[in-house]
């Protein structure tokens, strides 16, 4: 997925990098027991914090010890199964395979190749997660295929563009109780979702003027020729930082107990990390960089 939602490490307490850590590995075994195990390599931090969300109400979250493929002479802790995690594994298969299919219509080259074979390899796994989240997945086609509509048309509207996919992270609030809980959640995914889509056509900008693919910055701020300049970076950043403020607002009415302290250095410094990272074109390499990051 995309991987720009992710907590501050070093501003973690223990069990909070714990339980964190717990829930990403407890979302890589759920991903491996409903799709197999090719799906654990879709696993990402975005839909780690959905799952910390939708089960962040709860006192403490239950761990057992699980096997993991990537080291498997030592057991990890992983957060035992729940409907959240069934929820968001499902989110990551549908996501997962839209996002390869994007590729192969976008890209070219060995790039195009590899997005064919990622569609061929989680075709079964697509058809499997629409059939358990069919509500989900007419969801997320209706909004691409919006985003679609809008890219052919060179829409210079930032908000249109954005609202699309944001759509898409706030419908995951129905598994919260009704209520101000439900709309205090469907707002922060919502801004949540905008983020991640804004943030995406930052830091794809250089390479989508030199390729003359669209990008919903460059048509923003006239730059398919130039490129976006500092000024209009700034801008940018000013739009994704009123996002993040939003989503912060929205948090704060949420009745978090276990995942407060997660979202809350997500959403107050994660986000505003790889937003700077973005911008000064040093996020992929955050981790080898910034040990600080997850």
């Amino acid at each position: 997925m995309y991987g720009y939602i992710r907590p501050l490490k070093a501003e973690l307490k223990v069990r909070e990098f714990e339980a964190y850590h717990a829930m990403y590995c407890g979302l890589c075994r759920t991903l491996g027991k409903r799709y197999g195990l090719a799906a654990r390599f879709l696993v990402s931090y975005d839909l780690t914090y959905l799952c910390c969300l939708l089960d962040g109400s709860a006192e403490t979250w239950q761990q057992e010890r699980c096997f993991c493929p990537a080291n498997p002479f030592c057991k990890k802790d992983c957060t035992g199964r729940s409907n959240a995690l069934d929820y968001a594994a499902d989110l990551t298969v549908l996501l997962g395979w839209q996002k390869f299919r994007d590729a192969a219509e976008d890209e070219r080259g060995v790039q195009k190749l590899a997005a064919k074979l990622g569609m061929w390899l989680f075709h079964r796994a697509y058809r499997k997660a629409a059939r358990r989240q069919p509500a989900l997945a007419d969801a997320i086609e209706a909004a691409l295929q919006r985003l679609s509509a809008l890219e052919v048309a060179q829409s210079d509207s930032l908000d249109e563009t954005a609202d699309a996919f944001a759509k898409i992270l706030a419908a995951c609030a129905q598994l919260l109780p009704e209520g101000l809980e439900r709309r205090a959640g469907e707002q922060l995914l919502y801004h949540t979702g905008r983020f991640i889509y804004l943030t995406d056509a930052l830091e794809d900008a250089p390479t989508d003027q030199k390729a003359g693919r669209y990008n919903p910055a460059l048509r923003r701020y006239d730059a398919e020729e130039r490129g976006l300049t500092p000024e209009d970076k700034l801008s940018l950043m000013q739009t994704i930082d009123a996002s993040i403020s939003m989503a912060a607002a929205a948090m704060e009415l949420l009745p978090l107990r276990m995942g407060r302290g997660i979202i809350h250095n997500i959403v107050y410094l994660g986000m505003p990390g790889v937003l700077r990272a973005v911008a000064e074109g040093k996020f992929r390499n955050l981790k080898r960089a910034d040990r600080s990051h997850l």
